[in-house]
């Protein structure tokens, strides 16, 4: 899918309906620029809790149940802490 439009004076671009539709992206959410070579890639942020399971998706165990992140975050300083400080 190839879209072509106009860059604006203060450099805005609309994104196509469809293509916000397709992605979820409304007034207010949040966009990443990134930069690949030659290109710039534009898509909707991650929100924390998608950017874990999609993290943690990568293993082969896939996780059955909700993840504490507070948790998970203090046990890991926790464990930082062990292995750092006498």
């Amino acid at each position: 899918m190839v879209r072509i439009r106009i860059v604006g004076k203060k450099g805005q671009v609309t994104i196509p309906k469809d293509i916000r539709d397709k992605f979820g992206i409304k007034e207010g959410t949040k966009v990443v620029f990134e930069i690949k070579g030659n290109e710039i890639v534009i898509k909707p942020e991650k929100s924390g809790k998608d950017f874990v399971e999609e993290w943690c998706s990568i293993v082969k165990k896939k996780l059955f149940g909700p993840i504490d992140l507070k948790k998970l975050k203090e046990e890991h300083y926790e464990q930082v802490d062990e292995d750092v400080l006498p």
